[in-house]
């Protein structure tokens, strides 16, 4: 692999047993630490005695450098989304209290939420489940199933 934009300086070296991966023009590569475009490839067999050598050249170019998008201040309409808590735990606990306490309508439970103050992962869960029921309103029917087939409830209540 040469460097970009020369034909004779040797950035990479590399001998295989095996056939290389396929590797075409526009392709991204990264060799010491930098990121490369491959803009050409030349394929030769060189034969000395008894060994046969497949050489593949790989002639790059430099990728320009995206600069950073300025980070724009939020808008003021839009609400920051509460940090969620990831266990699997709380996420089988929510989809109980969503069911059995609210009914299956988390516009009752955000509201409950907003007045009594709450968990930030509960007001995430509320809000991403409403979000959810609003592109497939069957899903409430898979969420009941689910609860009902499962006995933590009752068994809490004894």
């Amino acid at each position: 692999m040469y460097a970009p934009g020369s034909q004779r300086k040797v950035l990479w070296r590399r001998a295989s047993r095996r056939p290389w991966l396929p590797i075409g023009p526009g392709e991204q590569v990264r060799v010491a630490g930098k990121t490369l475009r491959v803009s050409r490839i030349a394929h030769r067999v060189e034969r000395r005695g008894d060994v046969i050598e497949n050489v593949i050249e790989l002639f790059t170019t430099t990728l320009a450098r995206r600069r950073a998008k300025p980070i724009a201040e939020p808008l003021a309409d839009v609400v920051k989304m509460p940090g969620g808590d990831a266990s699997m735990v709380a996420q089988f606990i929510r989809f109980h209290v969503f069911v059995r306490v609210y009914d299956g309508n988390p516009d009752a439970w955000l509201a409950h939420l907003r007045e009594h103050g709450g968990d930030e992962g509960d007001v995430r869960f509320a809000r991403w489940i409403r979000s959810r029921l609003r592109n497939d309103p069957s899903l409430l029917a898979a969420i009941r199933k689910m609860v009902d087939a499962t006995p933590f409830w009752s068994a809490a209540g004894a």
